[in-house]
């Protein structure tokens, strides 16, 4: 597939930035809202791997170069400074009492509530990585590159009507109210955030009804108290994890190629 040159110009900042190649393909497998995703080179693995949804064709160029700050950001810093985020025995202890004292999951044979439980937890885990740094990376994008402004809200646009879902009756009824309503508040942080930013108030209505928009303006506060640079990712992100409560919930360790 061709790309275009803005996409090209984020490929070849992080071969140069990282010394490793990258290798984008198209992935059915991906699950909204997730329309794109970036693999970092490990020790075995000498390349990054962007996938992106082949749904998600036409904004190709956006999602390779919002996927490839991820990695930018990384390695902006001193090979000492970098770290990456797993989890803690607290949250699997945690997300795995939500589901046994939940009634529609307290009865489920123990290999489901470990599912269950894990499922919590990881989509949890994975949102307090990606948003609060992927508002300031998607913020630079538009500033930078106005040629993305219409691929980029395309993608806000989708990721916005795939979080409201989780709003439904149906969902509510399904999920401990627990996790429910941290997920909402960091999707509300998210709506609130573009909502300003691209004139739709309309986009923060069913958080406020839902009465979790004030926490999400509380994690909006929380990074506009933190610097800007990748050098404040790691504190940004914590000082999410402990306005929903989920501070022990981290674990920083070295980054390691």
């Amino acid at each position: 597939m061709s790309l275009g040159a803005i996409s090209q110009q984020f490929l070849h900042e992080v071969e140069t930035a990282t010394g490793r190649p990258v290798q984008v393909e198209a992935d059915e497998a991906l699950q909204p809202p997730l329309l794109a995703r970036v693999q970092m080179a490990r020790q075995g693995v000498p390349l990054h791997r962007v996938t992106y949804h082949p749904n998600a064709r036409a904004m190709v160029d956006y999602l390779i170069a919002f996927q490839c700050s991820f990695v930018l950001r990384t390695y902006a810093l001193p090979p000492a400074e970098r770290f990456d985020l797993t989890d803690t025995s607290e949250s699997r202890t945690e997300s795995l009492g939500w589901v046994r004292t939940f009634p529609p999951s307290a009865s489920l044979p123990t290999e489901r509530q470990t599912a269950f439980a894990e499922f919590l937890r990881t989509s949890l885990m994975s949102m307090l990585r990606s948003i609060p740094v992927g508002l300031r990376i998607d913020f630079d994008l538009r500033t930078r590159f106005p040629e993305l402004h219409a691929a980029q809200e395309q993608a806000l646009r989708r990721q916005i009507d795939t979080h409201a879902a989780l709003l439904t009756p149906e969902v509510q009824r399904t999920v401990p109210e627990a996790p429910l309503r941290m997920n909402l508040a960091l999707n509300a942080a998210f709506a609130k955030f573009w909502a300003r930013e691209l004139h739709e108030p309309g986009w923060t209505l069913p958080y406020l009804a839902a009465g979790v928009l004030p926490r999400g303006e509380l994690l909006l506060a929380k990074a506009d108290e933190v610097g800007l640079g990748p050098s404040f990712d790691r504190p940004l992100i914590q000082s999410w994890a402990d306005t929903l409560g989920l501070g022990n919930w981290l674990r920083w360790i070295p980054h390691t190629d």
